[in-house]
């Protein structure tokens, strides 16, 4: 009989005899595995080590699934448990550890389950080491997934030491101490990566955390996937940019198309004749029209219209390729490019590349946020930046007051740590920016002369690398960074 199958039947058809015939009997299988791996030296082992990683066949986890999801009613369940597993050299299996704080009797049997998988072992110049893996096990409507996952080594090292190019003020960070700091990574929780470069923060206080491994969306205490059970996307998706509209709408943008996320489901949009060069940014504004920014031009979406602005259509332009848009209080729309920013007022179009007496000349915006008096702040890129320089005071932090005054500020002239920044938001709770920057961690400016910065080496901050800040209704503020999520939420009664 099993001649005539093909191989891949011929296993699926062992690995049935195998649950069937030898996982029933819990207790003996529990405790003969747990005899065998007694017999290694359990504390001698790496983890997920190997130019041959440990590994387990899929189809066996899938099958774990299958039984869990006949025997327990998962309609409810969310999240997901985490298992570290131990496979010695000759691939015995025992599960070392999980992060459910509850021991249910389905973590129990899923521990049984996963001491009776067969594994192959980690090999280390050819030859088998004891290793652990992790293999995760999410509820995604109603039903259970698990897979192994990958650790990534580099990722769990120690960021290093952050980089102030500020060599003249003194950070006394008198605010650090009103804040409770919480930090997640793939290592603790179910989050997808840890390197997280676009986010946002939709009506209902949910995070859409984009990562180049997949999406995931956070709730405060639980973490959902966003994968083929759900989406378009796959589990391991490259999400560039995400970002929510004024009617709650979440916009993903993935594979060089744009994806939309209402009430009536996900939709795909048929933008590609104007992405073909690809998109830098998919931004929202505050007029409802949705910006592209890319290589070719800004694509405005508005309602079922779509305009393309490009040096082609406005000659005034500095450039085609456009890096960021905003459009502010009074309705003007700024557009920054590689050569430099132009802002259209009604029909009026300023070029900054011929005005001396603003800090935008020669330079784009790379992001804007406004304050309850109308104040607009910019951060800068130098458009003449040469190669290998890190630090060019030309950028910075740009500011049109409401009476048309410029200021700017830099790490020279205040008490910036950095000139480059990634990220800003205007924390209307606390009447202040935050500034997230490259490689010297978090600024907090109090729009007067209080500066603090905030990294690794001073604070709980994961490392120095920020990209993203975003805020939720109650006044919690979330950041990516490139070693984890970052969450800062002020103290009760400070």
């Amino acid at each position: 009989m099993l001649a005539l199958l093909s191989p891949t039947k011929i296993r699926r058809v062992l690995f049935i005899c195998l649950f069937i015939f030898i996982l029933p009997s819990a207790l003996f299988a529990q405790n003969l595995f747990l005899q065998k791996v007694e017999m290694c030296n359990i504390t001698n082992y790496c983890m997920d080590c190997g130019d041959t990683k440990a590994s387990c066949d899929q189809l066996a986890i899938d099958f774990v699934s299958a039984r869990i999801n006949n025997r327990y009613l998962l309609k409810e369940a969310t999240g997901s448990i985490t298992f570290q597993v131990l496979v010695d050299e000759r691939g015995f299996s025992c599960v070392l550890s999980h992060n459910d704080a509850s021991k249910s009797a389905l973590t129990n049997e899923l521990i049984t389950y996963l001491n009776g998988c067969i594994w192959k072992p980690a090999k280390v110049d050819g030859k088998p080491v004891a290793s652990s893996v992790n293999v995760i096990f999410r509820f995604i409507s109603g039903g259970v997934y698990g897979q192994v996952q990958r650790l990534d080594l580099a990722e769990m090292k120690p960021p290093g030491d952050p980089t102030i190019y500020n060599k003249t003020f003194t950070y006394a960070n008198p605010s650090l101490k009103n804040y409770d700091f919480t930090v997640w990574t793939k290592y603790n929780s179910p989050l997808v990566d840890n390197i997280g470069k676009s986010a946002a923060m939709d009506q209902s206080d949910l995070l859409w955390y984009a990562t180049e491994k997949g999406m995931t969306r956070f709730e405060g205490t639980t973490f959902i996937p966003v994968n083929e059970y759900n989406s378009p996307f796959p589990s391991d998706a490259n999400i560039k940019e995400v970002t929510i509209d004024r009617d709650n709408n979440k916009w993903v943008y993935y594979d060089n198309k744009i994806f939309m996320y209402g009430s009536g489901g996900w939709q795909l949009f048929d933008f590609k004749q104007f992405l073909a060069g690809g998109v830098n940014q998919v931004l929202n504004s505050r007029n409802g029209e949705l910006l592209f920014t890319t290589q070719n031009g800004l694509v405005v979406k508005r309602k079922d219209k779509v305009v393309v602005i490009n040096k082609k259509s406005m000659p005034e332009m500095p450039s085609s390729n456009v890096l960021f848009a905003y459009v502010d209080s009074q309705k003007r729309l700024w557009i920054g490019t590689s050569k430099g920013t132009i802002m259209i007022d009604k029909s009026v179009i300023t070029s900054f590349n011929s005005l001396n007496n603003t800090p935008l000349k020669n330079a784009s915006i790379s992001g804007a946020v406004e304050d309850e008096k109308g104040n607009v702040y910019f951060s800068l890129v130098d458009c003449n930046k040469q190669t290998g320089e890190n630090d060019s005071d030309k950028e910075g932090i740009a500011v049109l007051k409401f009476n048309g005054n410029w200021l700017h500020y830099n790490d020279k002239n205040s008490g910036m740590p950095a000139n480059h920044v990634n990220t800003m938001l205007y924390d209307k709770f606390e009447h202040v920016l935050w500034l997230g920057t490259d490689e010297s961690g978090i600024a907090r400016f109090d729009l007067n002369n209080g500066w603090e910065n905030y990294h690794n080496n001073n604070s709980p901050l994961p490392g120095f690398t920020i990209y993203q800040i975003v805020q939720d209704s109650k006044g919690v503020i979330y950041a990516t960074t490139a070693n984890g999520l970052l969450r800062i939420r002020k103290k009760a009664g400070a």
